[in-house]
């Protein structure tokens, strides 16, 4: 199961849906309780978060299952958040917390691959809307608006 947990703009939550994914809205449901409720109260073997937020680490913490559960925290926040959890509960539930930074060329050139040959299908993700890479600054512009989720600048356009 994978499922896409956002709660500031709902243009993601249609775009994961459009793309195929499970979404839980955290304007209409607990995501914590649903996701207990999607995996039978077993929880999900790893958790993913990627906003740097206290209540988000709390949540992913209870999202997981009760053994080898993993929570990867693919985002840095400023104040810093906090991870409320005791050392003790982390060792008997065999957890793994994982912090991961950036890429590197080795990511970029799988990444490039998955891409290019379609093993990753991006399209749902370009916007309507796109710039040519010569259209760098009014992409930068449009990008800066309020409101705005994402631009879409388009290197090759055959």
């Amino acid at each position: 199961m994978s499922t896409n947990l956002d709660k500031i703009i709902p243009k993601k939550l249609e775009t994961a849906r459009a793309m195929g994914f499970e979404v839980i809205d955290c304007n209409q449901a607990d995501p914590v309780e649903e996701v207990k409720r999607l995996t039978e109260g077993k929880g999900t073997d790893a958790v993913i978060a990627a906003v740097g937020v206290t209540a988000a680490n709390d949540q992913g913490l209870k999202m997981i299952k009760e053994k080898d559960g993993k929570l990867l925290l693919f985002a840095a926040g400023y104040p810093a958040p906090e991870l409320h959890i005791d050392s003790n509960e982390m060792h008997y539930r065999r957890m793994e917390l994982i912090g991961t930074f950036g890429a590197d060329n080795e990511d970029f050139q799988e990444a490039a691959r998955a891409l290019s040959t379609g093993v990753v299908d991006v399209s749902k993700l370009i916007e309507e809307k796109t710039f040519k890479l010569d259209q760098i600054q009014e992409a930068f512009e449009e990008a800066s608006r309020p409101g705005m989720y994402r631009v879409s600048v388009l290197l090759d356009q055959q």
